[in-house]
């Protein structure tokens, strides 16, 4: 990465899978590999994956079964570009079976927007609802998270972000997601508080079958 972030824009959200697609419409976006290394021959092409993946993230999530370890397997942690421009690649040798092997990894040249799942859990010394916890059981997985860098340092000095066009695209997706989401309500023990994320009224009967809510009585409206 050619740059280090400062500060992040986050915004965390449920959506059906048929919505989770639809705010992807008319868009130009690719989905990138930054976060692991690739084939010599990879090249960022891929726009659909990602709505497989999601659809298979919210069957787990909205099963109401307890997730095991290896159903970690369909969480999702993926990047989003707008112009495969903005990343590059180089490659490098490492030595795997007793035999010298060639990869490409990325080098960032301008930030993505990146997606990963969020939890919410139950903090047991005073009862509080959080967000974006990390739970080894991955039970308390409800959502997805998109985040971006607010501010970046670059060649020895402080950026902003927001001139840039994927931070535009961030923009949008969280715009239209605002238009078929509201902010969550959360209900336990006869108390109601406002968790930070958005979900949408087609995801909300399903989302509230989820495992963790269930084992620790949280409805959400």
């Amino acid at each position: 990465m050619s740059y280090t972030v400062q500060k992040w824009h986050k915004f965390k959200f449920v959506l059906h899978p048929s919505e989770f697609e639809s705010i992807f419409s008319g868009l130009e976006y690719f989905i990138a590999i930054t976060n692991q290394r690739v084939e010599l021959d990879y090249k960022i092409e891929d726009k659909n994956s990602i709505f497989k993946q999601y659809e298979l993230y919210y069957k787990k999530l909205t099963s109401g079964s307890e997730r095991k370890k290896e159903n970690g397997k369909s969480d999702i942690y993926t990047q989003i570009t707008d112009n495969p421009k903005y990343i590059d690649y180089e490659v490098f040798e490492i030595e795997e079976d007793n035999q010298v092997k060639h990869f490409k990894r990325a080098i960032q040249l301008e930030p993505v927007i990146n997606i990963s799942p969020f939890s919410l859990t139950v903090n047991q010394k005073n009862q509080q609802l959080r967000v974006n916890v990390f739970d080894a059981t991955g039970n308390s997985k409800i959502g997805l998270e998109f985040s971006y860098p607010k501010e970046i340092w670059q060649n020895d000095q402080a950026l902003k972000t927001e001139h840039l066009t994927t931070y535009q695209l961030y923009l949008e997706l969280v715009r239209r997601i605002k238009k078929i989401a509201h902010k969550a309500k959360a209900l336990r023990n006869g108390e109601t508080s406002s968790p930070d994320f958005w979900i949408s009224d087609k995801s909300l009967s399903e989302v509230n079958n989820n495992f963790g809510l269930r084992e620790n009585a949280i409805t959400l409206e």
